[in-house]
C-alpha cells in the first residue's frame, strides 16, 4: 500500500493538490488499519461461532461466518492489490466502501438469524457483539467517511430496528440508548477523521513547503552551509559539488576540513564571533581544497541563526571566485590584445566614465577624426567639430545610453562645409563594475567616407529605374504617399496618371530590345518635357509610367498636361535612324474626388487608361470614364 503514496507519476502528470495527496495518505492509513481490522474480524467471528453455538442453528451460524470470512479476503486482497490503484484512488475507495457495506450488512443480518429472543442471553451476546464491531469500526475506519458510514449504517440500523420494535424487558428505552451510542460513534468517527485528516494536511504542507526550500537551495549558485560550532549540520548541493564529495557523507564534519589552511578556521571563527556580535556580517576569502586536491577561492559571508545564541547555528554563503578570477584574467587579456590589435589599424579604441566622459583614447585613426587625449573630461555632444547629426540622431542616442544598451554605428560628420568632409562612425557597449553598477562605455571608431558615399550611389540604385533614370515604384509610392499627404493638409487636388504606350510591343518584337530601350528613354525624356519640375514621372516597369500633379487648382489643368502628353507620345520617335510611331493611352484620377489612398487612385487611373485602350488609344479618360478625344 505504501506504493499508493510513493509511486513515481507518469512523466506528463499534472501536481497533485494537498487534498488529493491527503486522500492518497488516507487510503493509505485506511489500507493499513484494514489490515488491523481483518485480524480483529476474524476474532469476533470466530467468538460469534463460540458464544452463539448453542442458542442459533448450526448451518445457519456457519452459512454466516463463511460469509464474513468471504468479505474479509475481498478485504485482503483489495488492501494487497491497492498499490495498482494509484492511478484512481476514487475507484479504490469506493471498492473499500462497497467491501465495508458488505461486511456491516452480514454483522447486522445477525439478529435476524434466529436464536434472538428478547431477554435471552443470545440476545445480550449479539447486542455486545454489535457495539465492540461498530467501535472497532470507528476506530478502523477513521481515516476515511465513505467506508465507515458504508460500514456502520449496515451494521447498526438492524438492530435499531429490532429494539425499537421489541426491546428488553429490563430495558425498555434500549432503542433510545442504542440511538444515543450510534450518535456518539459517529461524533467519535469525525473526531478521529478531523484531527487525522488535520494532522495529515499540516505533515503534508510542511513536506511541499520543505521540498520546495530543497529545491530553491539546491538550485541556487551559491553554496549554503549551516555549522554549530566547528560541525556542519546541513548544506545544499552546491556545496557538495564545490567540495567534489557526496552531500550524504558532509554532515557532522568539521568545515576547516576542506581549507587549504586549516589554521584560518580559528582566525576566522574568531573575527565571526566579534563581527556577528556587533551585528555584522562576517565576510572573508579562503582556499578551498576539493577531493581530488585542486584548490579554488571562495568568498563566504556568515549570520548567525539567533545573534543572541551563536550556539544555536550559523549559516555561511559561499561564492566560488576561481571561475570569476579566470575569466577576470582573460578578459584582462583578451582586452590587451585588442588594445595592441586596434594600434595596427586606422580605426581607435575609446573609453568614457558613468558621466559620458573621455577617459581613454588609443589608435592611429584618431587624428583624422580630430580627437586626441586633451579632450579626457569631455563628453561626445560638447565637441564642437562634432557636426552632421540630427536632432533624431542625438536623442536616439541618449534613449539607448539611459537603457544602457549597445549602440552602433553613431555616425558624424568632420568639416562639413568644407571640400574634404569626412564621416566617422563609433559603435560602444556598456560596462558595468563588480557590484552591477554602471561604470560608462567603451567601443571602437573609425572612419567611414567612403562607405557614406558609397550609400548615395546605392540610394540612386534602389530608387531609381536602371535604364531611363526615373523613380522607380518604390520612390512612386514614398512620392505619392507625401503628395497626397501635403493635398490634404493644403485642401488642394493632385492628379495621378498611368501611361501605357501603344503598339510598343510591335518594336520590341520586330526591331529588337536595344531599340526598344531606346524609345523608352525617348519617351521618358517627351513626358518630363511635358510636365513641371515638381511633377513626378515614374516608370512602373515595361512600357507602363505613371505620372503625379500635385498642386492643380482644376481638373481641366490636369486634362491639358494630359493632352500635352498624348501628343508629344503621337510624334515618331528616331531610334537607329529609323523613326517609330506609338501613341500612349493615359488613365487620369484625382485627388479627392476619385480616391484617397495612392491604392485606390492608381488602381481607378488603371481602369480608366484601360477605358482609353478600348477607345482606340492615343487618348486620355479620366476615372468617370468622360473620354476626351485627341488627335
Amino acid at each position: 500500500m505504501d506504493g499508493l503514496l510513493h509511486r513515481r507519476a507518469p512523466a506528463r502528470a499534472r501536481p497533485r493538490s494537498i487534498a488529493q495527496r491527503t486522500q492518497s495518505e488516507a487510503l493509505v492509513l485506511l489500507a493499513l488499519n484494514l489490515r488491523t481490522g481483518i485480524g480483529a474480524g476474524v476474532v469476533g467471528t470466530l467468538g460469534a461461532l463460540v458464544w452463539l453455538w448453542p442458542s442459533m442453528s448450526s448451518p445457519v451460524l456457519l452459512l454466516w461466518a463463511g460469509a464474513i470470512f468471504a468479505g474479509l479476503l475481498a478485504s485482503a486482497y483489495l488492501v494487497r492489490t491497492s498499490a495498482q490503484w494509484a492511478h484512481a484512488p476514487d475507484r479504490l475507495e469506493w471498492c473499500l466502501a462497497a467491501n465495508m457495506f458488505y461486511i456491516g450488512a452480514l454483522w447486522g443480518v445477525l439478529p435476524l438469524l434466529g436464536g434472538y429472543d428478547a431477554g435471552g442471553s443470545a440476545q445480550t451476546l449479539i447486542i455486545m457483539l454489535l457495539g465492540i464491531v461498530a467501535l472497532g469500526g470507528a476506530g478502523i475506519l477513521a481515516p476515511r467517511r465513505l467506508a465507515f458510514f458504508a460500514f456502520i449504517v449496515p451494521e447498526i440500523a438492524p438492530i435499531l430496528f429490532i429494539l425499537a420494535i421489541e426491546p428488553p424487558p429490563a430495558m425498555p428505552h434500549a432503542a433510545l440508548a442504542a440511538g444515543i451510542f450510534a450518535v456518539m460513534l459517529g461524533a467519535l468517527h469525525e473526531l478521529f477523521h478531523h484531527t487525522l485528516n488535520a494532522t495529515l494536511q499540516q505533515r503534508l504542507t510542511s513536506d511541499t513547503l520543505a521540498a520546495e526550500q530543497s529545491v530553491i537551495l539546491d538550485s541556487t549558485a551559491e553554496a549554503i552551509v549551516l555549522t554549530r560550532g566547528e560541525r556542519l549540520v546541513k548544506c545544499n548541493q552546491r556545496f557538495a559539488e564545490l567540495v567534489g564529495e557526496p552531500i550524504d557523507t558532509l554532515r557532522g564534519r568539521p568545515l576547516w576540513q576542506w581549507l587549504a589552511d586549516p589554521g584560518e578556521w580559528h582566525h576566522n571563527a574568531q573575527r565571526a564571533v566579534r563581527a556577528m556580535a556587533a551585528g555584522l556580517t562576517f565576510r572573508t576569502k579562503v582556499q578551498v581544497r576539493r577531493a581530488n586536491g585542486e584548490l579554488r577561492w571562495i568568498e563566504f559571508s556568515a549570520d548567525p541563526v539567533d545573534p543572541k545564541r551563536l550556539d544555536k547555528g550559523i549559516v555561511w554563503l559561499g561564492q566560488d571566485l576561481s571561475s570569476r578570477l579566470r575569466s577576470e584574467a582573460t578578459l584582462h587579456a583578451s582586452e590587451e590584445r585588442y588594445r595592441r590589435l586596434i594600434t595596427l589599424t586606422s580605426d581607435w579604441y575609446w573609453e568614457w566614465d558613468a558621466k559620458l566622459r573621455f577617459t581613454h583614447l588609443n589608435g592611429p585613426g584618431l587624428a583624422r577624426a580630430g580627437l586626441s587625449p586633451s579632450m579626457y573630461g569631455q563628453t561626445l555632444a560638447t565637441l564642437t567639430h562634432i557636426a552632421g547629426v540630427s536632432i533624431d540622431g542625438w536623442a536616439g542616442l541618449q534613449r539607448q545610453i539611459e537603457r544602457r544598451e549597445p549602440f552602433r554605428d553613431f555616425i558624424w560628420q568632420l568639416n562639413p562645409e568644407g571640400e574634404n568632409a569626412r564621416w566617422f562612425s563609433m559603435s560602444g557597449n556598456p560596462t558595468f563594475d563588480t557590484e552591477g553598477n554602471f561604470a560608462g562605455y567603451h567601443g571602437i571608431g573609425s572612419e567611414v567616407t567612403e562607405q557614406m558615399r558609397g550609400s548615395e550611389q546605392f540610394r540612386q540604385l534602389a530608387y531609381h529605374d536602371t535604364l531611363t533614370g526615373l523613380p522607380n515604384r518604390r520612390l512612386l509610392d514614398d512620392r505619392l504617399h507625401l503628395a497626397i499627404a501635403q493635398s490634404s493638409r493644403r485642401g488642394q487636388q493632385l492628379a495621378v496618371m498611368l501611361v501605357d504606350l501603344d503598339r510598343f510591343k510591335t518594336i520590341n518584337d520586330t526591331a529588337g530590345h536595344a531599340i526598344g530601350d531606346l524609345v523608352l528613354v525617348a519617351i521618358a525624356r517627351r513626358l518630363q518635357s511635358a510636365t513641371r519640375a515638381s511633377d513626378t514621372v515614374a516608370r512602373l516597369g515595361g512600357d507602363e509610367f505613371v505620372v503625379i500633379l500635385p498642386d492643380i487648382e482644376t481638373e481641366s489643368a490636369a486634362r491639358r498636361v494630359a493632352d500635352k502628353m498624348v501628343e508629344s507620345l503621337v510624334a515618331p520617335v528616331e531610334a537607329d535612324g529609323k523613326h517609330y510611331r506609338l501613341g500612349g493611352s493615359i488613365g487620369v484620377a484625382i485627388y479627392p474626388d476619385d480616391g484617397n489612398t495612392a491604392r485606390t487612385l492608381l488602381a481607378r487611373a488603371d481602369a480608366a487608361m484601360y477605358e482609353a485602350k478600348r477607345q482606340g488609344g492615343s487618348r486620355h479618360v479620366s476615372h468617370r470614364a468622360t473620354p476626351v478625344t485627341t488627335a
